[in-house]
């Protein structure tokens, strides 16, 4: 928790550190606003004292505060990180992700960066050792992982349940590849080419960069044996999961969603079901810590375990 107490204001390390850092997932930030810290799945607001639950006691900073922390956590260098504040978040050492919100600044319709920020919300990954092993027996196949697909909304862990997975793998498949696609850096973190969260003895890790251009040269150049990577969303996205299936490597991704149900709502998402790209579907729900399982499934979305 180094990272988190280095880019907070003096004014609030010292309450900082009468919290359960552990078990903190998420501090929002707002200007004018009282500060919101999530605990293990739990709001409360941040007083001088510690968490609280009533907002006239919750402590508010100004935008010069806010803006203090983002500078902070740039290390004084917009420019160096303007690319990924184009998209509204900025990732740190230790897999701290910054979302940001603020003025868009244009420019022949392009987006150039974000000015007179309104908003940060911190969210801070945890290392928990064996989040995914309730799911292994049902995802983990003789000579390889099954192709996964992990759903959940947001807080329940899904990151965190990768992750582990990644250092499962390592575990149980020795010597299998497995090429890490972190877009925002939040599974492994990489810090001057070494994760600074751990994923496993065998993993190549490309960080940054969309999902495209991470498959495919992952698939040309790594001979992955298996995919992690997370959040995907898009068509590209499925797209590309799609031909990694195809060229025989297993895909293990997570995306938002609250239920199987849910995900079949999403025409983009359906057809992906109803076509069996993936053999196994894990449901996390939000609990008492990151990767509660709710459900696993097979390839026909029919309950296996609860």
């Amino acid at each position: 928790m180094n990272e988190l107490l280095r880019i907070l204001p003096e004014e609030l390390k010292a309450v900082f550190m009468k919290l359960p850092l552990h078990k903190v997932y998420e501090i929002r930030f707002r200007v004018a606003q009282p500060i919101l810290v999530n605990v293990s799945g739990r709001k409360f607001f941040l007083s001088g004292d510690g968490l609280c639950e009533k907002k006239e006691n919750a402590l508010i900073l100004n935008r010069e505060q806010i803006d203090g922390i983002l500078h902070t956590a740039t290390n004084y260098s917009f420019y160096a990180v303007n690319e990924q504040i184009k998209q509204g978040f900025i990732t740190i050492a230790g897999g701290i992700r910054i979302g940001i919100t603020g003025e868009v600044v244009e420019e022949k319709g392009e987006v150039i960066t974000l000015k007179n920020i309104q908003a940060l919300n911190v969210r801070i990954p945890h290392e928990i050792k064996n989040a995914s092993l309730a799911a292994v027996p049902y995802i983990f196949g003789e000579n390889r992982p099954l192709k996964t697909l992990v759903i959940a909304p947001p807080g329940a862990g899904k990151t965190t349940f990768l992750r582990d997975i990644a250092n499962q793998i390592s575990e149980h498949y020795a010597g299998l590849n497995v090429l890490i696609l972190d877009e925002r850096g939040e599974i492994a973190s990489v810090i001057d080419s070494k994760p600074a969260l751990t994923v496993g003895d065998f993993a190549d890790i490309i960080s940054g960069g969309n999902k495209t251009f991470g498959f495919r040269c992952g698939l040309r150049s790594m001979s992955p044996d298996v995919i992690i990577t997370d959040e995907i969303a898009t068509q590209n996205d499925i797209d590309m999961i799609r031909e990694a299936a195809r060229s025989g490597v297993s895909v293990m991704a997570s995306v938002h969603a609250g239920s199987l149900a849910e995900l079949k709502e999403k025409p983009n998402f359906r057809d992906l079901i109803l076509e069996k790209v993936f053999d196994r579907y894990v449901v996390l729900r939000i609990g008492d810590h990151a990767g509660v399982v709710d459900g696993v499934y097979d390839s026909n979305a029919h309950l296996m375990a609860k």
